[in-house]
């Protein structure tokens, strides 16, 4: 249950694009779902070959058991891409969206800050500086 708490805290810290980040969430789901649909598929295909060697009548069963592994294989490749590249676009913004907003934090402080003395500061120029 934590691991939940944990996915919604995250998706709900990303302010406007938090519709995305489900989105995101649930594209990944369907990635791992066709996963493991794939290879299950790809065992009835293999079962239907061994288990009917007439060659009499069409092989429904068969070219729809291929139409859906292609389907799912399909599927796989283009949601795991379209979720990598949202993902990477989705990250982008987010970082340019905290470096702005930290600029403008920098710009609005006082001319004098750099020059008030800091513990940090005083703690680095100590002679344990090779940690």
């Amino acid at each position: 249950m934590d691991l939940i708490r944990t996915y919604i805290r995250a998706l709900s810290l990303l302010g406007p694009e938090a519709r995305l980040g489900w989105f995101l969430s649930a594209g990944n789901l369907g990635v791992a779902a066709a996963a493991f649909i794939e290879p299950v598929l790809f065992g009835r295909i293999i079962d239907t070959l061994a288990s009917s060697p007439q060659a009499d009548g069409p092989p429904t069963r068969l070219a729809w058991l291929l139409a859906a592994w292609v389907g799912f294989g399909m599927f796989a490749i283009a949601a795991g891409v379209s979720v990598a590249l949202f993902a990477d676009r989705l990250a982008h913004r987010r970082r340019q969206s905290v470096l702005a907003s930290y600029f403008e934090h920098v710009m609005q402080l006082p001319l004098a800050f750099p020059a008030t003395p800091s513990p940090r500061r005083r703690r680095s120029s100590c002679c344990c500086r090779w940690r």
